[in-house]
């Protein structure tokens, strides 16, 4: 470490400084939130509730996590920060190649003595302190409402072995009736601590941290990074988050240890703190100075000058050189605190104004100036690659994925509907109302779109494809119909693999189950105890052919989330 000095002037732009108290107070902070977690999760007791022998939503039989609790956490905590870290670092290496001026930050610990720390370093403190705090708050909420509800896990009836027999009550009023713990039964179970787990399934606390995590760094990847040259293959590692605290949240659900709304509740609580955490906590785009290892210059920021104020927007620094997410300098890294280009015209027109100057904006010049897009053929070719990955992986689960082969309850009446004589939404009709009613809708509109642009003869908007050394010209109206119906696409993908992934992975039975797959329409035929949980079973005409399955058993044993929602 440095040597100690002089604290500078913070009047100075390229210096800053952080005093250590912020960093004790971080730790306090964090230290309380971790403490108050620890015995919310191991010492506290949840509230102790009674049940009904006909609630069939706590009879399930007991599996192990396929999501053990310490991978949970490994995904939600390890994967953001290594990402995090690695980008920041990789910032350091890139910004090299630019002309820069370094700021200065420097750590004051008591009186004027301070010492001068790496901008990489406060960077990497603050987006890890920030996330932590974020990350102990969902869990001292989580903890707090398990405690404070007690709702029954799925298994609970399993876990706790009460002491009543629901089996053997044969009057309908005391199968109905409430069951009070320690007054009309208690749990035969010796182990006290898996007794007190099944107790406190709202909600889930492997959806609601991996939700937080992967929001939190969904938000992150999107300021951080540039969508220049990665296009839609960069949003696909934000949809490949979201896909993993998705699966994570259903395997909640397949796994009987949460019902679906404790894992829909813990997607919601963990993404509202992320969002919470990220905007206003961290406040990225406010931060003083930015997330960035030097203060990035133009060298010919002030070569060349125009009359028309808004045609010198382009001399400002590469740092504010970004608008509506695209970079327009650098390839791979955003800057941060960035203007947003309305932004920039009102700044300069505030700036005109002040300095009294005669020079006046017509909207009629500024309508007409040419708007020159640049399209890196890398951006296509990634775009192409991100669709063609989402729709195999999309076709794969559809098709040759077998859902979980979730057990059943023989007395469970949500089962045994009619089947279906035939579909009132077909397919064809799904796919007109989803996908070819919205294209059509887009086609008109761009076209009025044009036409009214072409007779107000406004800017026109020239999009550039650079092959090595030659520059393809391509039509505004393809530019812009290439945008929108590829994101329109690639998005209507994202929710039909997000759609397989749930019902492959829940495998939850639809309402004619039974009569499609056993041809029974009562219990009574089916089976001779209503009680009986159905856990290896196999459908009448059940083939090996995936493809006969998909109107068979594959096709009934995937009912959630709807499909025909998805778009």
């Amino acid at each position: 470490m440095p040597e100690p000095s002089e604290s500078k002037s913070a009047n100075d732009q390229n210096h800053h400084i952080e005093t250590i108290w912020r960093i004790v107070i971080d730790a306090i902070s964090l230290i309380i939130l971790l403490v108050v977690s620890i015995i919310s999760n191991t010492t506290a007791i949840p509230f102790t509730r009674g049940f009904f022998c006909s609630d069939a939503t706590i009879k399930y039989p007991y599996k192990d996590n396929t999501i053990p609790a310490y991978a949970a956490v490994i995904l939600s905590v390890g994967v953001p920060i290594i990402w995090i870290w690695t980008t920041e670092l990789c910032k350091l290496c890139y910004f090299k190649r630019y002309p820069k001026t370094r700021f200065e930050i420097r750590l004051l610990f008591w009186r004027h003595k301070s010492y001068q720390i790496a901008p990489i370093v406060r960077n990497l403190y603050i987006l890890t302190v920030i996330f932590g705090y974020g990350y102990l708050a969902t869990w001292v909420l989580l903890e707090v409402t398990k405690n404070f509800i007690g709702e029954l896990r799925p298994h609970f009836l399993a876990v706790c072995q009460p002491s009543i027999d629901c089996t053997s009550i044969t009057l309908l009023n005391q199968y109905n009736s409430y069951l009070q713990y320690g007054t009309n039964y208690t749990c035969l179970n010796s182990d006290t601590t898996s007794v007190r787990e099944a107790r406190r399934s709202f909600f889930s606390g492997h959806t609601a941290p991996l939700f937080f995590g992967c929001g939190y760094l969904i938000m992150y990847i999107h300021v951080s990074w540039s969508w220049r040259h990665l296009g839609i293959l960069g949003h696909l590692f934000q949809v490949g988050l979201l896909i993993l605290a998705c699966y994570v949240g259903y395997t909640r659900i397949s796994d009987f240890h949460h019902h679906w709304h404790d894992v829909f509740v813990g997607a919601v609580v963990g993404s509202l703190i992320a969002f919470v955490t990220f905007k206003f906590i961290l406040n990225w785009r406010r931060q003083d100075p930015q997330f960035l290892p030097t203060i990035t210059t133009s060298t010919d920021s002030c070569a060349t000058s125009s009359n028309d104020p808004l045609e010198n927007m382009n001399t400002y620094p590469v740092h504010l050189q970004e608008y509506d997410g695209q970079s327009t300098e650098v390839g791979l890294f955003h800057s941060s605190n960035v203007a947003v280009r309305s932004n920039k015209t009102r700044m300069i027109r505030a700036t005109v104004k002040q300095e009294g100057s005669n020079v006046t904006i017509s909207e009629d010049t500024r309508s007409r100036q040419k708007i020159l897009q640049p399209i890196s053929l890398l951006k296509l070719v990634f775009d192409g690659l991100s669709l063609a990955i989402v729709l195999l992986t999309w076709l794969l689960l559809k098709y040759l994925v077998k859902p979980v082969r979730r057990a059943f309850l023989c007395s469970d009446l949500s089962l045994y509907h009619a089947e279906p004589q035939k579909k009132v939404f077909p397919t064809w009709l799904l796919v007109l109302c989803a996908i070819g009613i919205p294209l059509v809708i887009i086609l008109l509109s761009e076209g009025v779109r044009w036409y009214y642009l072409f007779r107000q003869k406004s800017a026109k908007v020239a999009y550039e494809l650079q092959i090595r050394s030659k520059i393809y010209r391509i039509p505004e109206w393809v530019g812009n119909l290439y945008i929108i119906i590829g994101v329109f696409i690639f998005a209507n993908c994202v929710t039909a693999f997000l759609t397989n992934i749930g019902k492959v992975t829940v495998g939850r039975l639809r309402p004619h189950f039974i009569p499609s797959c056993f041809h029974k329409y009562s219990y009574h035929d089916f089976c001779n105890n209503p009680n009986e949980w159905i856990i290896n079973y196999e459908c009448l005409g059940e083939s090996s052919d995936i493809i006969k399955q998909k109107d068979g058993a594959y096709d009934i044993r995937g009912a959630s989330p709807q499909a025909q929602k998805f778009s």
